[in-house]
């Protein structure tokens, strides 16, 4: 685990990240909780928002002139983060140049299980975003099973994969994530989900899952997830785009199942026409962030930490224009800029 810490540090070098004191004026704040859009200004103070209103900034306080654009909570990833994608490239770079302040780790069933060696050397040399962790399927099933794992676990090989993400859940991770058309999750007994999942219920976790067959069983992997919602009593994230498991999705958020396949990404929202930018805001920030349980992120409100886009909403296809992460600017007019002033949260 140490070892995948090392590799991605590496990769981003972190540089002195100085919080900004400043106040955004002439912006249009979308919040993040789905209100409509009002005309305001942000004070940014120690790494918070010190306030949000018409108020007026104090002589000599550093401003940034925002007028005509959106002021929004920085945006949540859910899919583009894994361990061993983000040792490749600089894909932190790539996502807070589309707004996003929060990527979640592990989406993809690779997760860590030891979180606390993971994510305790970016506590000394942060990342350029904030970064979360799901603990993974696959990870615990290998690391249970070994290279027998072309089978369904046993009752004792559950109760060792249980106690792993047991430990993971209690070192920060935010939840579970199982990609069951990929090997060794794909292997999985539906009991077996079922454990892993009322666990990492117990500590107030996420499920994000891929469905196990989208052709021709999407009905019944849709009432697999739908199970695993109502009986481990989880908020489930299903990673989908097929029309007829949506639909069914749909049906079950109407029967009051917490389950969801809503992720948005910044190039995404500059093609959906049809829905309202509070809504695709919220989509990406405070909805995500309330089914993660991460606290005053995904909201612009007074004392939350400053993670902030700023974007010209007749113009989204020309990208963010500035970003802030814990009240330090990550991107500047367009641009990635050298800062790092992310942290690992758990």
């Amino acid at each position: 685990m140490k070892r995948w810490g090392f590799v991605i540090l590496a990769v981003l070098a972190a540089a002195p990240a100085i919080a900004e004191d400043l106040v955004l004026i002439n912006g249009r704040v979308i919040d993040g909780s789905g209100k409509p859009r009002i005309a305001a200004n942000v004070r940014v103070r120690d790494g918070k928002i010190a306030d949000i209103g018409p108020f007026k900034p104090a002589p000599g306080e550093p401003i940034l002139d925002v007028k005509g654009m959106i002021v929004a909570p920085g945006f949540i990833d859910l899919r583009s983060l894994s361990p061993s994608a983000i040792q490749k490239d600089p894909a932190a770079a790539q996502l807070v140049a589309q707004g996003v302040t929060t990527g979640v780790l592990g989406s993809d069933g690779t997760g860590v299980y030891s979180v606390e060696d993971f994510m305790l050397p970016f506590d000394e040399k942060p990342p350029s975003l904030n970064i979360a962790m799901l603990v993974g399927h696959g990870t615990v099933r290998r690391q249970i099973m070994g290279p027998d794992y072309k089978r369904p676990a046993t009752s004792d090989e559950i109760e060792r994969m249980t106690q792993l993400v047991s430990d993971a859940m209690k070192q920060g991770a935010f939840g579970l994530a199982s990609d069951l058309q990929q090997e060794p999750a794909s292997f999985s007994a539906p009991g077996e989900l079922m454990a892993l999942t009322k666990m990492a219920s117990r500590f107030g976790g996420i499920l994000m899952i891929r469905l196990r067959d989208e052709r021709g069983g999407l009905a019944g992997s849709v009432r697999e997830a739908v199970a695993l919602a109502r009986e481990a009593k989880v908020p489930v994230q299903i990673q989908t785009e097929t029309k007829g498991a949506i639909a069914q999705i749909d049906k079950s958020r109407a029967q009051r199942v917490d389950i969801s396949a809503d992720s948005y990404s910044f190039s995404e929202l500059t093609r959906d026409k049809g829905v309202a930018l509070e809504r695709a805001v919220q989509r990406m920030s405070g909805a995500l962030a309330t089914r993660l349980g991460l606290r005053d992120r995904g909201i612009l409100k007074k004392g939350a930490p400053a993670d902030i886009v700023v974007f010209n909403p007749l113009a989204l296809a020309s990208g963010v224009q500035q970003v802030f992460v814990n009240g330090t600017m990550v991107v500047k007019d367009g641009r990635a800029t050298d800062a790092r002033p992310g942290q690992a949260l758990r």
